[in-house]
């Protein structure tokens, strides 16, 4: 199946990846001759490549499930297609890439990937967590769960702080306990590295004696961010929403050249790669910016990472791939490093010197931030014409940017994420799974990618700007569309999942089993091999049958016999520290640093 194929709206698998890899280049004008990239459920694996696939299969194999179901102590199936999705975006990627390439003189035949690869990408820092040495925070749990909050009216919201005091001054003002607030303040610090986050039951009581209005005030008053878990009608009805795609616009004053032009130097040593001989400067934080890089140099460019003098705090921040941070060193190996003091004129102007040998500068700062500092696009416009000039942000301009912090949760609250996450008999929360970030990430990837491959076509550079705010939107953009169009879209109701009991992972005596069934030729089968009648009554109650068949025996065994069946199904991964040493995903994985682990670039070229 070829990135740029679209016949049907389909709702998950490498036929939703190549529907929005299609959708995405479209934006860019890229036509049906463009470098072709072929998308599989499980890649290069020989082992399993013959397996049937599904979304909820890929879920389990990958751990992703694990990670989405720690604050419950099992496997949760997430109900956005967030694997899917996000290898149609990296699908798009490596055909711009494979466009840029053609155009520079290094064409690409084809490209590959997987949604076991793309869905990988998606638990990167975890998976270099369970490899790595030591814990983010001493091991606590409390006996409640983590945010999001309810509230007496009925509304949940999430929040987002960064300083001790503020957190306690707000839980103070709502009647929480004292005594319980320095331990959940560590919990909740550390949920973005842990991906779990359990606290203490007196905040919940807290937060369920006040209003959501009430909750704000106090927000407000101590400088809390107070984001409410938002439905899909708002999300759909507000007249900001965004299509979750980068805004792409022509340097201002930039003059035109000859197409086919790049600016990118021809490199001594050749790899083959199509970004090779192209230079990113980047001065970015945490994972939006630092991972968009990281695509990048895997697609062959050089990356300048710019950081403070004494180094970016992130590197100290455990657990350890040798003497380095796993969530960095994850996010930035292999880049080239320099630090600059941008506190004064001098860091400056040696940060525009440094982006004036580039092709690419790509910033995160607070807005305004560049254009106090002179490094604005327009700023280096005119010294630098063909630059494409990217900024990542949280909340992309929107009014939320002057009040709340750009950060991950709060916006998945914002763009309703729970929505589509949750079944109906479940509150509509996020996961702790970070969608926005990483999907933030590829969107800011993709417009770097988009901008060059304009200027290589029209012989300009660019303006970027991308967005937590777009990824939380790209992630969810088929179940939005989808309700748009009809209200009802595949299996949900209101853009909700319509589960049935087959759908949610089964608890078996060695392990959680995950069966996906949903055309009737695999229901059928399921059914014979579980010695269960397919008219024995209604749908669920029939699945609820084959649930307690399967729950009988061992995950594995049923694993075996129904993928031979063709039934997709698959146990789910619990151990994230043992996938990189499972001869079956081994070869989707890279070293970080001794018995550190990551995933590896989620391409495969064809020259």
């Amino acid at each position: 199946m070829t990135g740029l194929e679209v016949t049907r709206p389909e709702t998950t698998g490498p036929a939703l990846a190549a529907q929005t890899c299609a959708k995405r280049l479209a934006a860019f004008g890229v036509g049906d001759d463009a470098v072709a990239c072929d998308i599989s459920w499980f890649g290069p694996l020989s082992e399993v490549a013959a397996r049937p696939g599904s979304e909820a299969v890929v879920q389990a194999l990958s751990g992703l499930m694990a990670v989405h179901g720690r604050d419950d102590g099992r496997p949760r199936r997430l109900g956005l297609e967030a694997g899917s999705v996000a290898t149609g975006l990296l699908a798009a990627q490596a055909v711009l890439a494979g466009e840029i390439g053609r155009h520079r003189g290094r064409p690409v035949a084809r490209m590959e990937t997987s949604v076991l690869q793309g869905t990988l990408m998606l638990l990167s820092h975890y998976l270099a967590a369970a490899t790595a040495v030591g814990d983010v925070v001493p091991p606590w749990a409390g006996t409640a769960p983590g945010p999001p909050f309810q509230t007496s009216d009925g509304q949940w919201f999430e929040i987002e702080v960064f300083d001790a005091e503020a957190w306690k001054g707000f839980w103070l003002r709502l009647g929480a306990p004292s005594d319980e607030l320095g331990r959940a303040w560590t919990a909740f610090r550390a949920r973005y590295y842990r991906g779990t986050c359990r606290l203490s039951p007196g905040l919940h009581r807290a937060s369920r004696a006040h209003t959501v209005a009430e909750a704000a005030a106090a927000a407000e008053a101590f400088g809390v961010s107070l984001c409410r878990v938002r439905s899909y009608p708002e999300v759909l009805d507000d007249p900001g929403r965004s299509a979750g795609d980068p805004s792409v616009t022509q340097m201002v004053g930039s003059p035109e050249r000859p197409a086919n032009q790049g600016q990118g130097r021809v490199p001594e040593a050749v790899t083959g790669l199509p970004l090779e001989g192209l230079r990113v400067v980047e001065a970015t934080s945490r994972m939006q910016g630092p991972l968009a890089g990281l695509l990048c140099q895997m697609l062959g460019a050089e990356v300048v990472r710019v950081e403070p003098p004494g180094g970016d705090v992130g590197r100290m921040v455990p657990p350890f791939a040798g003497d380095v941070g796993s969530f960095f060193l994850c996010f930035n190996r292999g880049k080239h490093t320099v630090e600059i003091d941008l506190a004064g004129p001098g860091g400056r102007r040696e940060l525009a010197d440094l982006i004036s040998g580039a092709d690419v500068f790509l910033h995160n700062w607070r807005p305004g931030k560049a254009a106090e500092w002179g490094l604005d696009a327009d700023d280096l416009a005119a010294r630098h014409p063909g630059l494409v000039y990217v900024q990542a942000s949280g909340w992309g301009g929107r009014d939320e940017d002057h009040r709340l912090i750009g950060t991950d949760f709060l916006l998945q609250a914002f763009t309703g994420a729970g929505n589509g996450l949750c079944p109906e008999d479940e509150p509509p929360v996020p996961t702790r799974v970070l969608l926005a970030d990483f999907m933030g990430a590829l969107v800011t990837c993709e417009g770097m990618l988009g901008g060059l491959y304009r200027r290589e076509k029209r012989g300009r550079g660019g303006r970027v700007e991308t967005s937590l705010l777009q990824g939380a939107m790209a992630v969810q953009a088929h179940v939005l569309d989808g309700l748009n169009a009809s209200g009802q879209f595949g299996r949900r109701r209101h853009g909700r999942p319509v589960w049935g009991p087959l759908d949610r992972p089964i608890e078996c005596p060695d392990g959680t089993l995950v069966v996906s069934a949903d055309d009737d030729g695999a229901f059928r089968k399921l059914c014979e091999l579980c010695g269960v009648a397919t008219d024995g009554g209604p749908r669920d109650v029939v699945e609820t049958r084959l649930v307690e068949r399967l729950r009988a025996s061992p995950a594995g065994k049923w694993e075996e016999l129904l993928a031979q069946a063709g039934v997709p199904a698959a146990v789910a991964s619990t151990d994230l520290s043992a996938l990189h040493a499972d001869f079956r995903f081994s070869p989707l994985f890279e070293p970080l640093a001794e018995s550190c682990f990551a995933p590896a670039g989620p391409w495969a070229l064809q020259q």
